[in-house]
């Protein structure tokens, strides 16, 4: 029943309300599109957690892509021992940045007063899934090795097995509670994209290449 509930339910839900929500939004109110820039409001600790979640994240994620979309090409590059070992050790070593970047940027939402004035639930549960799930990865990396070695040949058909309509819970149903766990939360932050600021995300800021500076001015309770 949890296996049906992790890998058939959930992901086709996220799914949908990823294809549904998510236009649904941008047609009707684009001013929540993207994310409110709080660089003015506080920037040191910002500094020190939006470039290591962003510098770790990213080509974890990229990773995570390559090998659904070239299974063969990843499967034949990791037959090296020495490249897996590179690349596992690399890997473990971006969860890590990452997991600091998250480290930084909840208590950071916390403890500004102004930052609570422009910030939703919805920020504080995704800042909360985002390092579940990014702790259940290293987790994984660090205790259940070679996985980029192993995803290529459970997560990776299962995936495509979705998106065949057809889903093969076998490929992960045997797989210890914290792999679950990791692909559930995957599967709710698709889900709650849709929902929060991180759908900036799906946009791609060409336009603003174009677009004058923004000014910013503070206003001032006592002007001299």
């Amino acid at each position: 029943m949890l296996n049906t509930f992790i890998f058939v339910v959930l992901p086709y839900v996220a799914l949908a309300l990823l294809i549904f929500v998510t236009p649904y939004r941008y047609l009707t109110n684009r001013l929540t599109w993207s994310a409110y820039s709080t660089q003015f409001l506080e920037r040191k600790a910002l500094f020190w957690g939006i470039n290591p979640w962003h510098y770790g994240i990213i080509p974890i994620l990229a990773a995570h892509v390559v090998g659904v979309v070239a299974p063969g090409t990843v499967k034949g590059f990791l037959a090296n021992q020495d490249t897996l070992i590179i690349l596992e050790s690399l890997g473990l070593g971006l969860g890590l940045f990452a997991l600091f970047g998250c480290l930084v940027l909840l208590p950071r939402r916390v403890n500004s007063p102004l930052l609570k004035r422009v910030t939703f639930a919805s920020d504080y549960i995704l800042l909360i899934l985002l390092t579940l799930q990014t702790a259940t990865g290293i987790y994984i990396a660090t205790f259940m090795r070679w996985g980029s070695q192993w995803y290529l040949h459970t997560a990776v058909p299962y995936l495509w097995s979705l998106a065949a309509m057809s889903p093969r819970v076998d490929y992960m149903a045997d797989f210890p509670m914290v792999l679950k766990l990791h692909a559930a939360g995957a599967f709710l932050i698709v889900a709650l994209l849709p929902f929060t600021k991180l759908v900036h995300l799906l946009f791609l800021p060409i336009g603003f290449i174009k677009e004058p500076p923004i000014l910013y001015r503070w206003r001032a309770k006592h002007m001299p």
